[in-house]
């Protein structure tokens, strides 16, 4: 369940499990490679996650890459943008941001997520393909498809 209260609530019982160590985020290998290359190449890098804001800075902010809070311009959630799989909720990041939403950038292993941001005029809308996630249906397959986020760089598999 993606309900917004709950991932609240969520993200204030990790705090304790984080701030004392015992949890770490896990991110994919690819993943701090992605936002070097980014800050490099002055891309704005944003996350938009159904977990709360506060879950989303525990989770990068104590991962097991560090803390990978400072590679990020701007979070947003399901309580401040709306749900991922609505189009207006990519246009308010947009609007957000300042710019052309046909300007952004999104990358997700969720087809309806995906279909939204394309319907709201996203520039590239990718689909992300890793090991367990949910097999694609012709409609991931609609997308341009990623092994790697270093692909996003011009190089990985």
């Amino acid at each position: 369940v993606k309900a917004s209260g709950l991932k609240s609530l969520q993200g204030k019982i990790w705090k304790s499990g984080y701030a004392s160590g015992e949890l770490k985020g896990h991110i994919y290998d690819d993943f701090k490679p992605l936002l070097t290359w980014c800050e490099s190449q002055d891309v704005s890098v944003n996350i938009y996650s159904s977990g709360s804001i506060a879950a989303q800075k525990l989770l990068f902010g104590h991962s097991n890459e560090g803390d990978l809070c400072p590679f990020f311009d701007n979070h947003f959630d399901i309580t401040t943008s709306g749900s991922k799989k609505e189009a207006g909720s990519y246009k308010k990041i947009a609007d957000s941001l300042g710019i052309d939403v046909k300007d952004i950038c999104f990358v997700s292993d969720a087809e309806a997520e995906l279909v939204a941001a394309r319907e709201a005029g996203v520039g590239l809308v990718v689909m992300s393909v890793r090991p367990g996630n949910v097999p694609l249906t012709d409609v991931g397959g609609e997308f341009p498809i990623i092994y790697s986020l270093l692909q996003i760089c011009g190089s990985g598999k």
